[in-house]
């Protein structure tokens, strides 16, 4: 889905590190393969704020910042709490007020309520075909 979704965007790239790698995958796993394989790219994390408050409690995140630059998107209803020790590695980025969440489009689906607006185009249609999140 991440491929169609930005299929239309010759500036992003789908990386594989994530399915390829076997057992549990961690942020810090895939920020580290990211950085071997291409040593030359500035990364940046994207996340919302409600994940920005516990990423203290990810694995090895206090290594996690120095693999990438994070980018903490807000996000209604969740109050934006930046970790002291990453100030400097974390650059807000305010949105208009859009309450959408991966959880919310999954719940929609399953319901059987429509996610057009919500999600690209392409990656409707893929979650119709393959009737995902039932």
């Amino acid at each position: 889905m991440t491929v169609i979704a930005t299929a239309s965007n010759p500036r992003f790239s789908v990386s594989r590190v994530d399915i390829d790698r076997q057992g549990p995958t961690y942020t810090i796993d895939t920020l580290t393969d990211l950085a071997s394989q291409r040593p030359e790219a500035e990364l940046f994390f994207i996340t919302g704020a409600d994940a920005m408050s516990h990423i203290m409690t990810w694995k090895d995140a206090d290594r996690m910042w120095d693999l990438a630059t994070f980018v903490a998107v807000t996000r209604p209803g969740h109050e934006l709490m930046v970790p002291e020790q990453a100030a400097d590695r974390v650059q807000v980025l305010e949105i208009p007020a859009m309450a959408i969440s991966s959880t919310a489009v999954r719940q929609r689906a399953a319901a059987g309520l429509p996610v057009w607006y919500l999600v690209p185009d392409g990656v409707v249609q893929y979650i119709q075909k393959y009737d995902l999140y039932r």
